[in-house]
């Protein structure tokens, strides 16, 4: 069985995108949930504490949580942000994370540890999908590489393609750089890292993180040098993800009888600079963008097979 619908894979990943950033700033304001449930436990003290939309805020997430059980309790099951974070008591590690804290401690706690089982898994199973469905950075760049394609109708700009070591070589640097100093330096190389610190300090703390500027220049490189350039060539979570999922047997597929020779559509318009003509599917995030454009319907996602098609 496989999907030949690229739009639906395009809205999916957009929509799964959003909603993690919905997640994240829920996660942000959950320290003053907490804060507010052991100190009050009352909507309407709330509301004289610190206003009436806090007391939505209050009401609206107490009352999630009571349809899992005790609201308290389940909100202490919940918490994090893209380093690790937990819902509803599932650990969940970002790989890189997983990495750094290996380097500098020399080792996981049980939890930390278990968080690496699902996104491993994911990408074994599915490939770079991290990348186009649950990276919130990478929504900043889709936008941006739209924005760039309306632009290229009054002014011309470079295609950079760098070598796939670069993105390893800022994986090694950053271990580091990591050994060194500590973590934090993830918050400026790490996009969806930046993402993350700017929504934390934004909404819990009310202040600037310096992450923003990780973002403003990763906006700019994205805008000037390539569409998707930092997924492509920065970014060393998405290689490292690639590298692990490059068999995955979850792929795209290609029916040799209806390729065209002549046609290079699926690898022109693929962010990742994957080409489904030649049956690459390493790097490949399951985006969706070859399917929308590729005319015969060639193209489909599904179980990995070999022979004539793939």
């Amino acid at each position: 069985m496989s999907l030949r619908s690229g739009k639906a894979l395009l809205v999916l990943s957009i929509v799964s995108r959003l909603s993690v950033l919905l997640v994240l700033f829920f996660f942000a304001f959950m320290t003053d949930y907490l804060n507010y449930k052991k100190a009050y436990d009352n909507p309407r003290l709330v509301e004289l504490s610190d206003g009436k939309l806090v007391r939505v805020f209050y009401e609206t997430t107490d009352t999630v949580f009571s349809w899992f059980g005790d609201p308290l309790a389940v909100a202490q099951t919940n918490g994090g942000m893209t380093w690790s974070i937990r819902v509803m008591g599932v650990p969940f590690t970002d790989p890189i994370a997983g990495l750094s804290v290996l380097v500098k401690n020399g080792g996981w706690s049980l939890g930390f540890g278990l968080g690496l089982i699902v996104p491993i898994g994911v990408a074994l199973i599915f490939g770079r999908v991290f990348c186009s469905y649950i990276c919130p950075a990478s929504l900043l760049f889709f936008s941006i590489s739209r924005i760039r394609k309306v632009l290229e109708k009054w002014l011309l700009f470079p295609e950079w393609k760098l070598n796939r070591g670069f993105a390893w070589g800022i994986l090694i640097g950053g271990l580091a750089v990591a050994f060194i100093t500590g973590h934090g330096v993830w918050s400026l190389i790490l996009p969806y890292f930046a993402v993350g610190q700017t929504i934390f300090h934004g909404a819990a703390m009310g202040v600037l993180s310096v992450a923003v500027g990780s973002l403003v220049l990763f906006a700019v490189l994205d805008l000037i040098f390539g569409r998707q350039f930092t997924c492509r060539n920065v970014c060393p979570t998405g290689r490292l993800l690639g590298f692990i999922g490059r068999k995955a047997p979850i792929t795209i597929r290609r029916d040799a009888n209806l390729c065209l020779s002549a046609c290079t559509s699926c690898s022109a318009v693929c962010p990742f600079s994957v080409n489904p003509k030649l049956d690459e599917t390493i790097d490949c995030s399951l985006c969706g963008e070859c399917l929308t454009v590729c005319p015969t319907n060639a193209l489909s996602v599904g179980r990995r097979c070999s022979g004539g098609k793939k």
